[in-house]
């Protein structure tokens, strides 16, 4: 069987997919202006500033800049503040400072952090603390992150902080439960979407970077003026549909239960959970999933499901399977569900060849394949413990 995906699907993947990363960076204008409000306000008296925007606006990229923008030898945290408690902010801190006290009382730890913070300051070189999505994090955590804007050291404030978030930061970083950052006077941005030209200019500069000589070819004019009209403007919706433009036929999940379509899934990540867990990327509201069933991982060339010593196991198309390679139509059984698989890519020589031998590379591969869905569960049970 010969591999018959589209020409430019591979393409779309480096450029605009899971594997594209931080492959081209556009510093667009309003990314321009949101760095050096950021990089002005953190060296100002005040030391505090906020990015708002939607999803998808690129503020992950921002403060990426600046935290990788600060000299080596200046403590710096990036935290994602989604569903995180005192103990999870105060004990990720440290360990970005390269610290681990092995502490598990938040008091003792926010104790730490404030010590450190105070010495560092002291000393001319205050800590930078980033935390992501604070309009999720718990209220607790919110009230740690207010004492720690309120240390001083020498009439200045001890740690440097920038936040980002989607929608009402406004509102809620100037409510009771935050009187020390409000006294701080934030600073706020608000980052726009990329104009016509910055949205030619930008799926340009990402199709010559996966080595398109005639990116324009590929995305004339119209078709990036059509990519823009649908996105926003905004990077990553941007991605999501060149992607869809250059490959439209993206595997995807058709879940259904006795008989009943219940929704679609379409991969976007390289590893997909399955199972009861609320912390899965695909949830199945049944008693015979574990919480942590199954994962697909995905390749370019390869849709591979793995089943994570379930305890009722997984069957596809009725044959109970650790893991298989799967193909267009197959169907996917864990308890009363049903996944039917759709624009599966197709099975190349190699990889069929692979299927039928035993020999130690194919096993090295299921091996390591094993190895990185038990390190996924692990993550995902850790996550929730800290929630």
């Amino acid at each position: 069987m010969s591999d018959n995906r589209p020409l430019h699907a591979g393409i779309g993947e480096r450029a605009f997919g899971s594997e594209a990363g931080a492959l081209v960076t556009l510093n667009y204008q309003s990314h321009r202006d949101a760095l050096k409000f950021v990089q002005t306000t953190l060296n100002g008296p005040r030391g505090i500033a906020v990015l708002h925007g939607p999803r998808s606006s690129g503020k992950t990229t921002i403060v990426r800049r600046v935290r990788d923008s600060i000299p080596a030898d200046t403590a710096a945290a990036l935290i994602d503040g989604t569903d995180i408690r005192p103990q999870g902010l105060l004990s990720e801190m440290l360990s970005q400072y390269g610290y681990d006290m092995g502490l598990d009382s938040s008091r003792e730890l926010l104790q730490m952090v404030k010590v450190f913070a105070m010495q560092q300051a002291g000393s001319g070189q205050p800590p930078l603390l980033i935390v992501d999505n604070i309009e999720h994090m718990y209220p607790s955590a919110l009230r740690t992150l207010d004492a720690l804007a309120a240390l001083t050291v020498k009439h200045r404030f001890a740690i440097r902080i920038l936040l980002t978030g989607n929608e009402n930061l406004s509102s809620l970083i100037g409510s009771e439960s935050m009187p020390c950052i409000a006294k701080r006077q934030v600073g706020i941005f608000t980052i726009g979407p990329l104009s016509d030209q910055e949205t030619v200019l930008y799926l340009h500069a990402r199709l010559a970077a996966c080595g398109v000589q005639q990116p324009d070819t590929l995305f004339p004019v119209a078709a990036c003026e059509r990519v823009r009209e649908l996105s926003g403007g905004w990077p990553g919706l941007i991605n999501h549909y060149a992607q869809e433009a250059i490959c439209p036929d993206k595997p995807r999940l058709i879940i259904t239960r006795n008989g009943s379509t219940l929704s679609q899934y379409v991969p976007r990540t390289k590893k997909v959970l399955i199972g009861r867990s609320e912390f899965a990327d695909v949830v199945l509201d049944d008693e015979y999933a574990s919480k942590i069933h199954a994962v697909l991982l995905r390749y370019s060339n390869a849709l591979v499901l793995l089943d994570l010593n379930s305890s009722n196991g997984t069957t596809v198309n009725s044959v109970r399977l650790k893991s298989t390679v799967l193909r267009s139509n197959d169907i996917i059984s864990i308890g009363h569900h049903r996944l039917k698989i759709e624009n599966a890519p197709a099975i190349s020589d190699e990889v069929a060849a692979r299927l039928q031998s035993p020999d130690t590379v194919k096993m090295r591969n299921l091996t390591e394949m094993q190895r990185m869905a038990e390190e996924m569960r692990v993550v995902s049970v850790e996550r929730k413990k800290k929630g």
